[in-house]
């Protein structure tokens, strides 16, 4: 089983409304193993679905080549402190 593609679609709306005070743009992405993109001039970040080990999907974010890391580190802890610390916006802490 698949995210339904009205989870992602709630999931954007979701992204877009945490990062609305942010210089950059959340938008659909082209590519089918993304969701959507988050770019600005500094920082990109793209988020996926990903399987967890007991099987459940929700989306994932990752730093894309960001020239600013601590501030794509904070705009990761942003997403997942504005969704409610429930996966939604899980990523990976280095």
């Amino acid at each position: 089983m698949k995210l339904p593609q009205r989870e992602i679609n709630k999931k954007l709306l979701l992204a877009q409304q945490i990062l609305s005070d942010e210089p950059g743009v959340v938008y659909e992405s082209e590519h089918d193993f993304q969701c959507f993109i988050y770019k600005d001039n500094a920082v990109t970040l793209v988020f996926y679905p990903h399987r967890s080990s007991a099987s459940n999907y929700h989306i994932r974010v990752r730093d894309q080549g960001s020239k600013d890391k601590i501030r794509a580190s904070e705009l990761m802890k942003m997403l997942d402190d504005g969704a409610g610390y429930n996966c939604t916006f899980s990523h990976k802490i280095k």
